[in-house]
């Protein structure tokens, strides 16, 4: 029985040495970035780590995580391969022998893995980017700035689901993304500088390279959260969900202009332009040198009949911003539809010589019209000289007009823009 006992005691003995044997060599292979290598070995470790005193189990859980994190950052970047590595370095940290260490490596990779999302959005993969934030995330939850950035990411991957749930859990988490910058002027070059800390900026002072130093705290986010959360359910056209969002937008910051422009855009979507105009109203109170605002106002005018209020809005937008196209267009197309109702009139006449004088009569009125068009027309294709619908109408208009010169050189553009 002693023998067996002995027996026993001398395989564990020597179970433990291969352990050790195996993290070291694991070790080893890491020293030359072998890391598929050093896997395998603390692998076979792994079934024994029980049997290993804190030192070499600390070891082991050290150089675990150091090899997933290799590998995940190989080219795979697995957020497997990262789950385990932070696993890992917690197991270290909950040993409490390498504390410092195992934090230390665990922020880094937290670190690496924020650099390797930020290059994955500048090549335009940003759900990639978004799921390796949001991981960040989660191995810090008081990090929340990168649950912000990855719903962020979401948006621009056009995956709105995602999006929503993590702005849902910032908005749960009570998120408000306020900072405060510490900012100082580079004697220098005159120009401010944002620094990490206060104690680095206000050094920095103290060796009088920098002058006037001042903090600067930015706003809530909640608001422009809450926007976001609008836009999507727009989007989505869950209205019952954007109107709660806007209303919980609206109540985070009353008086974001942002957020009056997307609760006038969800009820245009409605439908409900009334609605639209009164908020655009607000808007425009509130930014009155805006040209675009001017120029929704009078799109949304036109749908609800004021061609008159419409045309004024345009003329604005044109006063703020002389080359926006668009208002140039509409205002053409404004001019243009009373021609429409002329030549219903025109088409009903007979051949009676009374008719044919009331056909001279309204003709000559809708060439009236193409006049008061005509130099909107020409403008758009001032500003944008390939807007082929604007010089079809252009060409249209020169023809009714007998301005055959200029028609030739319209036709010219034409067939150079189509090819013909």
């Amino acid at each position: 029985m002693k023998k067996t006992v002995f027996s026993l005691a001398f395989l564990a003995t020597t179970l433990i040495f291969a352990q050790k044997s195996e993290v070291k060599d694991a070790e080893d292979a890491l020293e030359v970035n072998d890391f598929g290598t050093a896997i395998s070995l603390l692998k076979k470790a792994e079934s024994m780590k029980s049997e290993l005193n804190n030192r070499w189990l600390s070891e082991f859980y050290l150089l675990k995580g150091k090899a997933y994190e290799m590998r995940a950052f190989a080219g795979n970047n697995t957020l497997e391969d990262i789950d385990i590595a932070a696993k890992a370095y917690e197991n270290a940290i909950d040993l409490g022998r390498d504390v410092e260490d195992a934090n230390k490596k665990l922020q880094v990779m937290k670190q690496n893995l924020v650099n390797s999302a930020i290059k994955d959005q500048n090549k335009g993969e940003n759900l990639t980017a978004s799921n390796k934030l949001y991981k960040s995330y989660t191995l810090n939850k008081k990090d929340t700035m990168y649950l912000y950035y990855a719903a962020s990411a979401a948006v621009q991957a056009q995956k709105y689901d995602v999006a929503i749930d993590y702005y849902s859990q910032l908005m749960d988490l009570g998120y408000k993304g306020i900072k405060t910058q510490f900012i100082a002027t580079n004697v220098e070059t005159g120009k401010e500088e944002a620094f990490q800390t206060k104690d680095m900026r206000d050094f920095s002072v103290k060796s009088g390279k920098y002058i006037n130093p001042k903090d600067e705290v930015s706003k809530s986010v909640r608001g422009e959260i809450a926007k976001n959360m609008t836009l999507i359910y727009i989007q989505q056209d869950k209205t019952e969900k954007a109107l709660e969002a806007i209303a919980e937008a609206k109540k985070e910051s009353p008086d974001d202009l942002e957020i009056l422009q997307a609760e006038a855009d969800l009820y245009y979507r409605l439908g409900n332009i009334e609605k639209y105009n009164q908020i655009m109203k607000e808007v425009v109170n509130e930014d009155p040198n805006n040209p675009t605002l001017y120029y929704n106002l009078g799109v949304s005018a036109e749908q609800l009949g004021d061609l008159k209020g419409a045309r004024e809005y345009y003329e604005k937008a044109i006063e703020l911003d002389p080359k926006l196209e668009n208002a140039y267009v509409n205002l053409a197309t404004a001019t243009l539809a009373k021609e429409k109702e002329l030549v219903e009139q025109m088409n009903k006449l007979g051949t009676s010589p009374a008719e044919n004088k009331k056909y001279q009569e309204l003709n000559k009125e809708r060439k009236k019209y193409y006049r008061e068009a005509l130099p909107y027309l020409e403008k758009v294709v001032e500003i944008n000289p390939k807007n082929l619908d604007a010089l079809k109408t252009l060409l249209n208009i020169y023809y009714q007009l007998a301005e055959d010169e200029k028609a030739k050189k319209i036709n010219s553009q034409i067939k150079e823009l189509t090819g013909e």
